[in-house]
């Protein structure tokens, strides 16, 4: 009976099981009917390139050679942008730049296709774009000193410490031929000399920056412009000698001598006369010059009071007569000591000394001819008193 059984359900079993079988084939015939699923070539990787307000994916390809487009996608999907691969040229790496995004993280999904619109699989990547609040931090690297050469042939600039994460900077110069030019310091340049430089024209700068190493584009600010002064150089102080004449003052004792006016010894003694208002002295400067500017220093231990001179004047000659006269003097300019802070004398301020003990600069007017002996005339004194001090004196000229 069992036997019966056993072989009375094998039939039933049989066509349960071609009957699946049918149903099987029959899905998956319905299911390739559009034929085979195909895939193009997936990149093999991308790499975001952060820019201003923009991005650039730099997108390697693989070796499928039916891909001819990349399409990619952000803000959840909802923008994207597309390009076409050039049939020739290098077709290892294309460069997809998408503008107008948001300063900020972003997420991409790259696509390829090939030609016939088969999509590869997503390569996703993160990029960071900058743009106005980054800028808004960026300063262009700081000058420091300003000055010429000692023969007066190039202009030096002597740069400070380069900023964070900039690259260079662009320095723009007129040449003396009116030519405009251009030159590039980098950031472990600290002296700049610029040859062939038009005295006056001033120059402008502009730091280029990089905010981190992914960035295909640097960033900038505003252009930096410079007025630069024009050249002059300390003359030798050991040419000077005293010129006295038989009119002149003379010096008033007590260690305070004439040849303490260039010493470069800021502290007294320095030069100090007898008494007799308006009085005068000669110098003798070594050689002939058209002067430009000029400090004196009163003496430190008497600022602003007593003999230290208020107001004077300043005369020139090339060949003074030996008699003490002034009929070979030529008038240069007419001066007055300041004090910034204007209070009475016996009161000063901090910025009072300051301004004093760093020289008092007096320029000369264009065109002063040139000369080689001085005449200093004191016509007051900051104390009313019947004498003057004087601490040390230095001039420069414009002549290379």
């Amino acid at each position: 009976m069992k036997r019966k059984l056993l072989f009375g359900c094998l039939p039933v079993v049989l066509m349960t099981a071609l009957f699946a079988s049918c149903i099987k084939q029959d899905a998956y015939k319905k299911f390739l009917e559009g034929g085979e699923i195909s895939y193009a070539g997936r990149a093999d990787s991308v790499i975001a390139r952060s820019g201003n307000g923009r991005i650039q994916l730099s997108i390697i390809l693989g070796n499928d050679p039916n891909v001819n487009k990349v399409r990619a996608f952000w803000n959840d999907r909802r923008e994207s942008a597309e390009m076409q691969i050039p049939e020739s040229g290098n077709r290892d790496t294309v460069r997809m730049v998408i503008e107008n995004l948001a300063e900020g993280t972003h997420n991409f999904v790259v696509y390829t296709f090939d030609n016939k619109n088969n999509s590869s699989v997503a390569v996703n990547v993160t990029g960071d774009v900058y743009g106005e609040n980054y800028v808004s931090t960026l300063s262009n690297r700081m000058l420091g000193e300003i000055r010429y050469s000692s023969d007066g042939k190039k202009l030096q600039l002597q740069w400070e410490s380069s900023p964070p994460s900039e690259v260079y900077t662009e320095v723009h110069y007129q040449d003396r031929n009116n030519q405009s030019r251009s030159l590039t310091v980098y950031p472990e340049e600290t002296l700049t000399e610029i040859e062939n430089y038009n005295e006056g024209a001033g120059i402008q700068y502009l730091s280029f920056f990089k905010p981190d190493s992914t960035a295909f584009e640097l960033f900038f600010s505003e252009m930096a412009s410079v007025e630069i002064p024009k050249f002059e150089r300390l003359l030798d102080k050991a040419n000077f000698k005293d010129f006295s004449l038989p009119t002149d003052v003379k010096d008033g004792g007590y260690g305070w001598l004439i040849e303490y006016l260039w010493d470069e010894n800021y502290d007294p003694p320095g030069f100090a006369t007898q008494s007799g208002i308006p009085q005068w002295f000669t110098l003798d400067l070594g050689v002939s010059t058209s002067l430009s500017k000029f400090k004196i220093w009163q003496a430190n231990d008497r600022l602003y009071e007593k003999e230290s001179v208020k107001k004077f004047e300043v005369w020139g000659s090339e060949n003074p007569d030996m008699n003490g006269s002034w009929d070979s003097w030529t008038k240069l300019m007419t001066c007055e000591s300041v004090k910034p802070s204007g209070l009475p004398v016996g009161e000063r301020t901090s910025a009072d000394i300051e301004y004093a003990r760093a020289g008092e600069e007096f320029v000369f007017p264009v065109g002063t001819p040139k000369i080689r002996y001085l005449r200093f005339k004191l016509l007051e004194n900051w104390g009313d008193s019947h004498f003057m001090t004087i601490a040390e004196l230095s001039f420069w000229t414009s002549e290379r």
